[in-house]
């Protein structure tokens, strides 16, 4: 009977999640006729349509008698930041949303987007996808000669538009499993390096080359340190998750902050710092484990105040409410079905679509009308 009851909840939060990813969608495509004449303010109101997103995702979380702890130092909303985490299994993305809510601080903190780096095939998953596109997170092939034109690309926006957020980045590529845990063993062992047990050893090109261009470029305030661990359940991947509603009984993360000023130089040495990160959160994760896990060694950030089963309800409501709005003027107007369509196309073979595209091509273009300009003269 347990099963049965967790299942029609792992059900639920699936539909509630999965509509209100159609209805942030469904909003995004009339307001993107924004970004080609007033990007940053474009950004600004994505940013905010998706915060205010996670904070509905938090309360669906809240919902499932599942407790987010956050603790640490906090993010600030002021910051152009890069988090590093664990990637304990394949859905930690649905709790980090819970996790930064939590975490960021500052009176810009609505305003501040949360992005991922995530490989490129997630990019066009319907629904999430497209507005994981629209939201401008980094897709990448694993390819590094791609990859490297993506992040060039991402710096380059960053930079020009002193864009403050938090980008999110699984340096172990996948997530921890017993098939996993020992191919990093083996590559331990090849490189004469400790075998972790809470871990994977890090992928570490990626992170170095981001956080060591990004300072070059003066858009890099802070790396955090983003350490996640369940206590309890654990759901490995989104069957577990979605279906059978193996939800933890409570998610912590802990963050530690590092500075610019405090960053070592160079690539390499960027890349000893991340591997020392590593090391210090396998010994994080087991001295955790083995203590009073209600008991926490540093400040609480969670904002439990703000999460009350009437704000779940009148958050849900509004969600699904746009979704209904935004359903009958798909079906029932014709140019806001077309245009639908049309985006929707676009996401999938017109890169122009994405929005760092759109910065390159509309800077491209700026830049080519003030160079006629000055020969006209």
């Amino acid at each position: 009977m347990n099963d049965i009851i967790k299942h029609i909840q792992g059900i639920i939060y699936f539909w509630s999640w999965n509509c209100s990813i159609f209805a942030g969608y469904l909003l995004f495509v009339p307001l993107s006729i924004l970004e080609l004449f007033t990007p940053k303010f474009y950004r600004q109101l994505v940013d905010l349509i998706v915060t205010f997103w996670q904070y509905y995702v938090t309360t669906l979380i809240f919902r499932q008698n599942c407790k987010v702890y956050v603790t640490g130092d906090p993010i600030q909303s002021n910051e152009i930041s890069l988090i590093v985490s664990n990637h304990r299994t394949r859905v930690d993305w649905n709790f980090l949303w819970a996790v930064m809510y939590h975490a960021v601080q500052g009176e810009g903190r609505w305003w501040y987007g949360t992005k991922f780096v995530l490989k490129n095939s997630i990019r066009n998953i319907p629904g999430a996808g497209w507005v994981m596109q629209l939201a401008m997170y980094i897709f990448i092939k694993r390819n590094w000669k791609n990859d490297k034109s993506v992040f060039d690309n991402y710096i380059e926006y960053v930079k020009d538009n002193q864009y403050k957020h938090a980008l999110i980045l699984f340096p172990e590529g996948t997530d921890l499993t017993s098939k996993t845990l020992e191919k990093s063993d083996r590559y331990a062992k090849n490189k004469g390096l400790s075998q972790y047990k809470n871990v994977l050893h890090p992928r570490t090109t990626g992170f170095a080359y981001l956080a060591d261009e990004m300072r070059k470029n003066q858009c890099l305030d802070a790396v955090y340190d983003l350490t996640l661990i369940y206590p309890d359940e654990c759901p490995q991947n989104e069957e577990e998750l979605f279906v059978k509603g193996k939800f933890p009984g409570k998610v912590v993360a802990h963050l530690v902050k590092y500075p610019i000023a405090v960053l070592p130089e160079g690539q390499e040495n960027l890349k000893i710092f991340l591997e020392n990160l590593w090391k210090y959160k396998e010994r994080y994760i087991t001295e955790f484990r083995q203590r009073d896990p209600t008991h926490f060694q540093s400040k609480l950030l969670s904002k439990e105040g703000s999460l009350t089963i009437t704000r779940a309800y009148l958050t849900h409501i509004f969600w699904m409410s746009l979704l209904a709005i935004l359903t009958f003027l798909v079906t029932f107007s014709r140019w806001y079905f077309y245009i639908t369509i049309m985006y929707t196309i676009g996401l999938y073979v017109v890169p122009l679509f994405i929005q760092l595209s759109v910065f390159k091509v509309r800077k491209k273009f700026l830049t080519l009308i003030r160079g006629k300009s000055i020969k006209d003269k």
